[in-house]
């Protein structure tokens, strides 16, 4: 695998250089130290995917995205962002102008191997799973009928919800955007894990909130589900509900990481499905591991439930979506105008 290091600072370009070095999976790299640079590289020579800050003279990162994606539509690009309200705010903007993913900036401190191994924990494998979706292979779908596709499909139908879950990850934001602008007023609370640290939680919950006909908030420890309300997790805290007068009521904890990450979509499905008394629509959008596999499962043993997940075509990573699938814990595989028609209907 062949990487472009695109940063202006030298101290973050050769950390990165030596992480990637240093995991298996990369072979080569080479650097530019702004966006136009990094262009004019790009059209050169053959690269598998591209790291960039946003923040860079000449050419910015976002200004660096638009242009890259004017001449390549595919290449992995993942972000570095700072910690901060408005790198978050960028981030959003990036993702929207077509970067796949971020990771959260190295620290500049002397913890030279701290930084590295936050690299090789963070960036190796975001890589690994976004060049192998642009590699030829055969879908795990190919082969099946339409029968196998679907099994319970026509439980969608008519299938009326009071309350929606969802959960995703890589390429999740930029999904979710979609999506959401293509909803109408849901009468039904709207529960949502995506994997996010603090702070890029909160600015996602504002970015979706501008272009959803829902009110969408990053939800509080306290808050009352309401009709047509959307709740988002918030970055480093499990969600989960509780009942209390006759009333559903968030929660969040700091518990242990739950398939490495928190929040988790398989604490939240699973605390839904111990305490919500009614009848529940669920759906796993894009994402790398197999968070969620299990949520679906405990989803699917109380019959009054449905499940659907994100075909795998659309997605950009087909990791939690194809371990619901592998489980057999869905009724329907989407795509995304079937999701925004299905939620649509369920929620009304």
């Amino acid at each position: 695998m062949r990487v472009l290091i695109v940063d202006d600072s030298i101290v973050f370009r050769t950390a990165i250089k030596t992480a990637l070095l240093n995991s298996n999976a990369v072979t080569e790299t080479d650097v530019a130290s702004n966006g136009k640079i990094a262009c004019e590289k790009l059209q050169q020579k053959e690269f598998d995917g591209v790291t960039l800050d946003l923040e860079m003279p000449v050419m910015d990162g976002i200004e660096t995205i638009k242009k890259i994606r004017e001449f390549n539509k595919t290449i992995p690009i993942i972000i570095f962002s700072a910690q901060n309200l408005k790198a978050a705010n960028k981030t959003m903007k990036a993702l929207e102008m077509g970067a796949n993913d971020f990771v959260q900036k190295l620290q500049d401190s002397n913890d030279v191997n701290e930084n590295l191994k936050m690299i090789e924990n963070e960036l190796v494998p975001k890589f690994k799973a976004l060049v192998e979706k642009n590699k030829p292979h055969e879908s795990q779908t190919k082969n099946l009928t339409s029968r196998d596709f679907d099994e319970n499909r026509s439980k969608f139908v008519n299938f009326k919800a009071n309350l929606i879950c969802i959960g995703s990850s890589t390429g999740g934001p930029d999904f979710l955007m979609k999506i959401f602008k293509g909803l109408e007023k849901l009468d039904v609370p709207v529960l949502i894990v995506q994997h996010m640290p603090p702070v890029f939680t909160t600015q996602f919950a504002n970015t979706l909130d501008t272009v959803s006909s829902n009110k969408v908030v990053e939800a509080k420890v306290g808050d009352i589900l309401e009709p047509g309300t959307v709740y988002i997790a918030p970055g480093d805290f499990h969600m989960t509900i509780k009942k209390s007068d006759g009333k559903y009521l968030i929660d969040l904890n700091q518990n242990e990481k739950v398939c490495y990450v928190r929040p988790a979509v398989d604490v939240l499905f699973q605390s839904v499905v111990e305490t919500f008394q009614g009848k529940i629509g669920s759906f796993i959008f894009t994402g790398m591991g197999s968070d969620g596999a299990n949520g679906c499962l405990a989803m699917r043993k109380n019959g009054e439930n449905v499940v659907g997940i994100q075909d795998e075509e659309s997605s950009v990573v087909w990791g939690m979506p194809g371990a619901v699938f592998n489980n057999k814990a869905y009724d329907a595989v989407l795509k995304p105008d079937e999701i925004i028609n299905a939620i649509n209907k369920m929620g009304r």
